[in-house]
């Protein structure tokens, strides 16, 4: 994001100032990235194509996460995740439901 931030500061002043701001508490995921998969969507897949959603559980190493993606052009592409604190092994039926609510949101 800094690279492509052109403004006539230092690299590293850019990358501390886009850090600042993603740390702020009153920004959240649904407010921002939310709003532009829903752009990214609108453009790409017409309102009558069906669209696969895709979820999937991972971990790697002690980091659980599940995430949810849109199939498009054959490939599966993340479009959110959530990380499962609690649970160590795999996703149960509650927490996927929770997770596509969020994403079904908005």
């Amino acid at each position: 994001m800094a690279t492509g931030l052109h403004i006539p500061i230092f690299f590293e002043t850019r990358r501390k100032k886009i850090q600042r701001f993603l740390y702020l508490n009153y920004i959240n995921v649904e407010e921002i990235w939310f709003p532009i998969i829903k752009s990214w969507l609108k453009i790409y897949f017409p309102l009558k194509e069906v669209v696969y959603i895709v979820i999937d559980r991972t971990n790697w190493r002690w980091i659980n996460l599940l995430t949810i993606g849109v199939v498009w052009d054959k490939r599966s592409i993340p479009i959110y995740f959530e990380l499962l604190e609690d649970n160590l092994g795999a996703s149960n039926l509650s927490a996927q439901k929770a997770t596509l609510k969020k994403y079904f949101h908005f």
